[in-house]
């Protein structure tokens, strides 16, 4: 058996002989085709234009498919990304909502940002409930100490129960510890 695979270099097309496709495939690659970094915001700008196109031709799964192909080769940026949506959303204010949901990149951004803040939060929230059981395991501690030791010096339970402002069944609990 002979297999015969056709060779594509994508770094032998630039870019811009694509752009213009209604092509996935293109679209996923668009970032592994020849353009130098003066370019890169202009490819990118180029990906988000052609996707916007894709949305009204394919499904929201393909087109998730190839957004995340093109994510693995872009690495975008936040700041950058922003900066190519609000400039889209200028140039083609007719698109409206599909532009906040061109990025699987941005949704990963969100969930990571929610989960860090989670995690502060959780902590905050811990911290705060540890340090409340803490003392009042440290308040309850001393109590029964001071319990033992007036007892010890001869006081009776029912004047232990008087002095401190405890149930008299506090003072005896204390005492048989």
């Amino acid at each position: 058996m002979r297999y015969r695979f056709l060779k594509v270099e994508l770094k032998r097309h630039h870019w811009r002989r694509f752009i213009e496709s209604d092509n996935p495939v293109a679209a996923a690659l668009l970032a592994k085709m020849a353009y130098n970094k003066a370019e890169a915001r202009d490819v990118r700008f180029a990906y988000l234009r052609m996707i916007l196109r894709l949305r009204k031709k394919l499904d929201g799964a393909r087109v998730a498919l190839v957004m995340s192909v093109a994510d693995l080769y872009f690495d975008p940026k936040q700041e950058t990304d922003e900066a190519l949506l609000r400039e889209l959303h200028e140039q083609y204010p007719e698109e409206g909502v599909a532009e906040m949901e061109l990025m699987p990149a941005w949704k990963r951004w969100g969930y990571e940002e929610g989960i860090e803040k989670g995690i502060e939060e959780g902590l905050e929230k811990g911290l705060e409930k540890g340090l409340e059981k803490g003392l009042e395991q440290g308040e309850e501690k001393a109590k029964q100490a001071i319990i033992r030791k007036m007892v010890a010096k001869g006081f009776t339970p029912e004047q232990v129960a008087e002095t401190i402002e405890v149930p008299l069944e506090e003072v005896i609990k204390a005492m048989a510890k």
